[in-house]
């Protein structure tokens, strides 16, 4: 027994006599706060694992959607918000008032997937374009039953069900659906306004997060959402085939994330809210035949004078995250950022001061 209690007491204080490789030498970690995004939250939660390990700092990050992650990084009680959606004019004057200039960092791309469920065509590839997912999202009542004529003709031979269709959103401000309303103002006509909030008609059910839109329609029969693409395939849900700028039907693939970055990528925004920063592009209903039309990139937000005690941690962890930590995105179906746009960013993030 005295033998076994000097193991197990051996055992127990070896990490704080050797340094528990990583840590610090038993140094305290230094610790990061972010919030936001569910979007990116995926990868943050590995980055968060990765960094810790290799740099001794915590991030701790709160998902709770871009709104949340505006309001905190703007109040100055998170060191930076993460949104899907960059700020707005109005958005933008708080927080210049707040703290002064604010920065951009693109930390992710990801494509925003429609998800459904109806077990009527299980295990078969259901295509909408974006006029008629728009119209859905509308509830017009062209398009209100599964085998709806214009989603019929899209899908020749496929047996769509007599079934009202259940459409279902984000009930909290979100970039996802920021990226998603934007597609469908776009290929609408403007008919549905490009908001982190749309104005959703009545009968357009909410859900809390990607998770809970993800949980939703995976829970009942007869539904259409949208989530990011990590969401759809940790829930096994199917996902829909939509057809590009270009004409082309398109998967929800990282690849074709990419295709769309390079393509939005080419020239400076001139639209709002896009044009008034640096470094923000619309990834949505670009051009390009391999381009998935409902993509986006989630932003770290930050003022662009840190206090000079976590300044340097903060811009060192943003630094890594879109560097060495793009090597994670691949894996977790986001896409990685161009090494264009990552070089852009390490001189962003060198003008960054300390006070």
């Amino acid at each position: 027994m005295s033998r076994y209690f000097a193991f197990a007491v051996l055992v127990f204080a070896l990490p704080f006599f050797s340094g528990c490789g990583g840590c610090g030498g038993g140094q305290p970690a230094q610790r990061v706060s972010g919030g936001g995004a569910t979007f990116v939250n995926p990868i943050m939660q590995k980055w968060s694992g990765e960094y810790k390990t290799a740099k001794n700092v915590e991030i701790d990050y709160v998902s709770k959607g871009s709104g949340y992650g505006v309001e905190q990084m703007t109040a100055k009680t998170k060191d930076f918000g993460c949104s899907d959606a960059p700020l707005t004019k109005e958005q933008l004057a708080t927080a210049k008032e707040k703290g002064g200039d604010v920065v951009h960092i693109p930390l992710t791309m990801g494509a925003v997937a429609v998800v459904y469920n109806v077990p009527e065509i299980s295990g078969k590839e259901l295509k909408l374009t974006g006029d008629v997912l728009a119209d859905i999202y509308r509830r017009d009542p062209s398009v209100q039953k599964w085998n709806a004529k214009r989603i019929a003709d899209l899908n020749p031979g496929l047996s769509l069900p007599d079934k009202d269709i259940v459409v279902v959103a984000r009930a909290e401000k979100s970039g996802t659906s920021n990226i998603f309303s934007e597609y469908l103002s776009k290929t609408s006509g403007g008919k549905i306004k490009a908001s982190t909030k749309p104005d959703w008609v009545q009968g357009v059910v909410g859900q809390e997060g990607n998770d809970g839109v993800a949980g939703f329609v995976k829970g009942n029969a007869g539904t259409i959402g949208y989530v990011e693409l990590l969401f759809a395939r940790k829930n096994e849900l199917p996902t829909a085939k939509l057809k590009n700028k270009a004409g082309e039907w398109v998967g929800a693939e990282a690849d074709g994330v990419t295709a769309a970055a390079a393509e939005a990528i080419k020239s400076k925004p001139d639209k709002e809210p896009y044009s008034l920063h640096d470094l923000t592009y619309s990834l949505t209903d670009t051009a390009g035949a391999k381009s998935y039309p409902i993509s986006g990139i989630s932003y770290a937000i930050l003022f662009a004078k840190l206090p000079k005690d976590t300044g340097p941690t903060i811009v060192d962890f943003l630094k890594w995250a879109t560097t060495d930590g793009q090597k994670f995105a691949k894996d977790m179906d986001y896409a990685p950022l161009p090494e264009e746009l990552s070089k852009k960013i390490q001189e962003k993030l060198g003008q960054v001061t300390f006070e």
